[in-house]
């Protein structure tokens, strides 16, 4: 029986190949000539246009979800073939949004368009409107990366020098500084660089700019430099010691400076010297410390680099006393000679006081233990007056007088004599 059956397939095999390969074609020649329709769907991305009439209205948009639809086309076959995602067009007119909420999407054939058949049915894009926001910024010009040694810089220019945000108003209310950085690594004389300008929140968080539109994309933010060095400070008092004392020490803080200048303002510049006009021998009565401003006395060319203060703290210390600031609670300072129907106090919590006196002295005594007076009686109404608080010698230390701000109002359950401070609460 399996013999029978083979013997029957592979009877005339050639005749029945050749028969089903004009089957196949017949049925080739038939499918063609008939182009029967077909149906496909495409998924296209939406183009918005006419988006200049909500700028009109001072809104912006944001779509919902992808910004794509998905619609069905039929076409002859022969067409269909040739048709892709490119030979179509989505667009979504902002003149025509509904409720505020949606625009309608129009579907059109960009390829084949007698040809093409797209289903009516009506797609859509949904979007969120917000209220557009404009505001401008001064750029700050900043600069980052290792300096080169010797070098430091003295200047920076960002130019334009202001920007220009438009978009979200809760995005652009979120922007409290802009800021322009150049990198100073590796540079050795003045450059000007092309930089993105950078949006920061006032907590220093970086703020994404993509949805934001600038006034500039660039800025060009130039570098000047200057030489620097260190020098020491130096004291040149006049005067000699008063009788009774037998040798002096004065000592700053910082003992050094950093300056920056050109290559030949610097080399002549061993020191800043403070003058004999502020620390006169003759006058003293004991050791103290006074602050100066040096910025008068740098020499034409020269100005002091970032890091270093202008101010100047010189302690004069006689008979090899020692010294040290001690904080003084505000509740240890008494006022005595209040007019009556008023009422004074100190503004701050504490008091910064120099002390000095022997090593051993001046290492033991703490803050509790001194205790100061302001006369009132040349105050007036009035708020943050100057006034002198005074000192009396304590437990071998002698405290320096100190200028503190306070302030007098009218208070009609005061009684004129003393008062005493009271320490501010937070």
């Amino acid at each position: 029986m399996k013999q029978k059956i083979i013997k029957t397939l592979t009877n005339n095999l050639g005749l029945k190949l050749l028969a089903l390969v004009f089957a196949f074609l017949l049925w080739l020649f038939v499918v063609n000539l008939d182009d029967p329709e077909q149906k496909k769907t495409f998924t296209t991305v939406v183009r918005v246009t006419n988006e200049q009439e909500l700028n009109k209205a001072g809104k912006l948009y944001e779509i919902k979800g992808d910004n794509t639809v998905s619609f069905r086309v039929t076409a002859k076959r022969s067409i269909m073939g040739k048709l892709s995602t490119a030979d179509f067009d989505a667009v979504a007119d902002m003149s025509k949004l509904e409720n505020n909420e949606r625009v309608p999407v129009t579907i059109s054939a960009k390829s084949y368009a007698n040809s093409v058949n797209i289903w009516d049915k009506q797609n859509y894009i949904y979007v969120t409107l917000e209220d557009e926001k404009q505001a401008k910024f001064v750029i700050e010009p900043k600069t980052s990366g290792a300096l080169e040694p010797g070098l430091d810089v003295e200047s920076t220019e960002v130019s334009p020098t202001v920007l220009k945000v438009t978009g979200r108003e809760e995005i652009v209310s979120k922007i409290k500084r802009v800021e322009a950085t150049a990198d100073v690594s590796g540079y050795t004389t003045d450059f000007t660089d092309t930089v993105i300008p950078k949006l920061y929140d006032g907590k220093g968080n970086q703020i994404d700019s993509d949805k934001l539109s600038l006034s500039v994309e660039k800025v060009n933010i130039s570098v000047h430099f200057m030489n620097n060095k260190t020098v020491d400070i130096g004291v040149k008092p006049s005067g000699t010691l008063p009788s009774g004392f037998s040798s002096y020490e004065i000592k700053t803080e910082p003992s050094s400076v950093g300056i920056i200048g050109e290559p030949g303002d610097l080399n002549d510049v061993t020191s800043i010297t403070i003058p004999d006009s502020v620390i006169n021998l003759s006058s003293l009565t004991g050791s103290f410390t006074t602050t100066v401003d040096i910025t008068s006395y740098l020499p034409e060319g020269v100005k002091l680099t970032d890091g270093s203060s202008s101010k100047v703290t010189i302690h004069v210390l006689v008979d090899n006393e020692a010294q040290k600031s001690v904080e003084v609670p505000a509740s240890n300072i008494s006022f005595t000679n209040v007019s009556n129907g008023h009422s004074v106090s100190l503004d701050g919590s504490s008091v910064t006081v120099n002390v000095f006196g022997s090593e051993e002295s001046v290492k033991a005594i703490e803050a509790s233990q001194i205790k100061g007076t302001i006369d009132c009686s040349s105050l007036s109404i009035g708020e943050k007056q100057n006034a002198v608080v005074q000192f009396e010698k304590t437990n071998g230390v002698t405290v320096q007088n100190t200028s503190v701000t306070v302030t007098v109002i009218e208070d009609k359950n005061s009684t004129n004599g003393e008062q005493k401070s009271e320490e501010n609460e937070d």
